[in-house]
């Protein structure tokens, strides 16, 4: 597939496919501060659509104190860029559904449709069973986990408490996904605790102030929900949040499918969906 490397202001835009008349679909990678793995499923899934990555700042290191508001607004930035030719497709992914969910919130008569694939807590009582559940997967490896994030936190070297994300990621990754091997298949991965710490912070008050159910509330536009039965939020919990506030939502829950629906035992009716709801 064709790759090009394009600048929007300061923002490093990465486009894939070659079709003379497709949709043009960004994607929203998660963290918030994690990069790399969406482009690779970007390239691949490029057959299918012109797909649009960028990495969002403060998920490179020496890019930090960037917050909600500020990912909103590149995300604006990156919308008006492609909107010249047609309404694009916003694809997100953990935050970035999150993400998109706001920004849909705010400008839904900019999207032709939004889609949310692994997507985060959207609000206190979803938040809190995020926790419970992760606690859960834990088992009697809980107090190795809290004592990795907090050495994380606690790191002044950022080099060292880079290497620390860095591992933190690499040991969750399937309890994310519920399957030792799938979780494999997402490389590369990188998580900038340093450059995301702002927003984490700020995306659990949004979560706290219930920030997305009133975002929701005004989404207009096509509104697609892909969930994995083995993620760590249930679809029914999301599902029945969604549909309270967007009459109009699809959803479709996958049996057995991770945080990581393109990886997995799953993936092939993953893909499937996600083709169906882009073209």
């Amino acid at each position: 597939m064709q790759k090009r490397n394009q600048k929007i202001d300061d923002l490093d835009i990465v486009e894939f496919g070659a079709l003379q008349n497709g949709p043009r679909v960004i994607f929203l990678h998660g963290g918030p501060g994690a990069y790399g793995y969406m482009e690779t499923f970007c390239h691949s899934f490029s057959s299918y659509c012109n797909a649009v990555y960028y990495e969002q700042r403060g998920s490179k290191q020496g890019d930090y104190n960037i917050g909600v508001e500020d990912h909103i607004r590149d995300l604006g930035r990156v919308v008006d860029h492609y909107s010249q030719e047609s309404k694009p497709i916003i694809v997100g992914h953990s935050w970035g559904s999150m993400l998109a969910v706001l920004f849909a919130g705010r400008r839904s008569e900019s999207l032709k449709k939004v889609i949310l694939t692994g997507c985060g807590p959207l609000n206190k009582t979803q938040g809190d069973e995020f926790l419970q559940t992760l606690n859960v997967r834990f088992g009697d490896k809980k107090d190795y986990y809290d004592r990795l994030w907090d050495a994380i936190d606690e790191e002044k070297d950022e080099l060292k408490q880079q290497s620390l994300a860095n591992k933190y990621i690499d040991n969750i990754m399937e309890i994310y996904q519920m399957d030792p091997n799938s979780g494999l298949e997402i490389q590369p991965r990188h998580w900038d605790y340093k450059g995301s710490y702002r927003t984490m912070c700020e995306s659990d008050e949004y979560v706290s102030k219930n920030e997305h159910g009133k975002a929701l509330e005004k989404i207009e536009t096509s509104l697609t929900v892909i969930h994995g039965t083995y993620d760590v939020l249930s679809p029914e919990s999301l599902f029945r949040l969604v549909r309270k506030h967007v009459s109009h939502v699809k959803t479709y829950a996958l049996e057995r499918a991770g945080h990581y629906p393109w990886a997995g035992p799953r993936s092939d009716e993953f893909l499937k969906i996600l083709k169906q709801e882009v073209t």
